[in-house]
């Protein structure tokens, strides 16, 4: 274990420089100190102090899975990045340390995880030379880990089950323990092609070690081949089922990433696929959990990326030796009949304070800005970050809201890496805007967190102008 973290400190050394210097670091939002980061993992608050732990790539910016990385805060918004808590260290994890979650108990945190192992040779890696172990660690302090226990293995698994299984959610309802697994089951079509249908494995304990199989959830018309990060959870009365389903076909205004991510209502008759609504419309959202804070509010995080996108769009931090970040934590809240999403409250005890415009435009620079528009109406609202030739154009008419790095020629802006554009629709009309800009992260919530945008943006610190057309009873602030 400890040659594994060692590596990781080289690592931070020798790049910290290159790293720090990059102009697309962000302040609020949580980052690797150095390599890859994906999936948000073991979110919670623990003795007051609010912990996220992440998938952690050090030593390849391009992933891997190699550590879990951790970061505290005592609000939510400034994180002091701590030495990863999980390698690769036993025979079941090492391949990876794959996603998982975190349950507190009697003043003491227990982190799941599933362990993956890939073994070499010419295998398909979905029904054959792959092993995944769902494992236990437990600590009294959040950073120091107890010795690993195993608690399933492929034994545990249905027949019917391919050897994709993984991310557990686990929680405590009526004094009994649940465990919530993505998995996929094996299928074909009539004409004998491959048809694998996504689903989800719940499993029971008495005491989070012996764990037996509670339900199996396929629906039988499939909706994606794959359910990754699966969590359940109650919310305004309702229980919610938040997941990513992978194989979803893409719509013009719907699906439209490689891979989707949303959340559906495991009442009222539902299936899950039947109520399925996605949490984010914009080009880097994936892999979302959430957890209930001290207060009782339900936050949720996601990775700000998305996999397997390199050959589509690219990430401009790559060649100062870092890639990818966590969306800023929001409050969810439901109400009319679906969940809203919002950046949590402490975002605005920060020191805004407002911007003035110079030569005719706003002009951020390494600043983080808050752009918060009330009198929108279905009028036709423009926001331009960059300029005409490089830059994102947020476009709102009608019900619809739209993100397009296209520039004045029909080309591609430079500073969305390969990024083209994104749709999404209210119910009625668009009223108004809240966006938050973070150096190299834009997230735009509408209608009080109805539709949420998430992408990422590029720009040098000497092309961040701001600007904004059509404008009525807007406000922009920055820190």
């Amino acid at each position: 274990m400890e040659n594994g973290f060692q590596k990781e400190r080289e690592q931070l050394k020798k790049m910290k420089r290159t790293v720090e210097s990059c102009p697309f670091r962000t302040r609020y939002h949580i980052m690797p100190p150095v390599g890859w980061l994906n999936d948000p993992n073991g979110l919670c608050q623990f003795r007051g102090v609010y912990h996220a732990y992440f998938q952690y790539s050090p030593l390849n910016v391009h992933g891997g899975g190699g550590f879990w990385g951790h970061c505290m805060s005592r609000d939510l918004l400034h994180w002091e990045y701590k030495e990863p808590v999980l390698t690769t260290d036993i025979p079941e994890d090492e391949s990876g340390v794959y996603s998982g979650s975190a349950l507190i108990e009697n003043d003491r945190m227990y982190l799941f995880y599933t362990g993956n192992v890939k073994k070499p040779g010419d295998y398909d890696y979905i029904d054959a030379g792959r092993i995944s172990t769902q494992i236990l660690t437990e600590s009294e302090d959040g950073q120091h880990m107890s010795e690993k226990v195993k608690l399933l293995g492929m034994e545990d698994y249905p027949e019917d089950m391919t050897q994709h299984i993984r991310d557990p959610k686990v929680w405590k309802e009526n004094g009994r323990y649940f465990m919530v697994l993505g998995a996929r089951r094996r299928d074909w079509d009539s004409r004998g092609n491959r048809s694998d249908k996504g689903g989800m494995l719940l499993y029971t304990s008495g005491d989070k070690r012996k764990w037996s199989l509670y339900q199996e959830y396929v629906p039988e018309k499939p909706f994606g081949y794959m359910w990754e990060c699966p969590d359940i959870f109650c919310l305004g009365g309702r229980k919610i089922l938040s997941f990513c389903p992978q194989g979803l076909p893409s719509e013009a205004e719907k699906y439209q990433n490689i891979y989707q991510s949303g959340y559906s209502f495991l009442e009222d008759g539902q299936s899950p696929e039947e109520s399925f609504h996605e949490w984010d419309m914009g080009f880097d959202f994936y892999a979302p959990q959430t957890f209930e804070t001290e207060d009782k509010r339900r936050i949720l995080i996601g990775w700000a990326g998305m996999p397997d996108t390199e050959k589509i769009h690219r990430n401009l931090s790559v060649k100062n030796g870092w890639q990818h970040c966590l969306t800023i934590p929001t409050e969810l809240t439901f109400h009319d009949g679906r969940i809203f999403r919002m950046p949590v409250r402490e975002l605005e005890d920060l020191p805004w304070a407002k911007m003035k415009k110079e030569n005719g435009r706003y002009h951020w620079a390494d600043r983080t800005v808050r752009l918060q528009i009330k009198e929108i109406n279905g009028n036709r609202q423009t926001i331009r970050l960059g300029n005409e030739k490089n830059g994102l154009t947020i476009l709102a008419d009608g019900d619809r809201v739209e993100l397009s790095f296209s520039g004045n020629s029909g080309n591609l802006s430079r500073c969305g890496g390969g990024r083209g554009r994104r749709t999404g629709r209210v119910e009625g009309m668009v009223r108004e805007m809240l966006v938050i800009i973070d150096s190299s992260i834009v997230e735009v919530f509408v209608n009080s967190g109805e539709t949420v945008f998430t992408t990422r943006i590029y720009l040098e610190k000497e092309e961040r102008e701001l600007d904004v057309s059509g404008c009525s009873g807007c406000e922009i602030v920055a820190i």
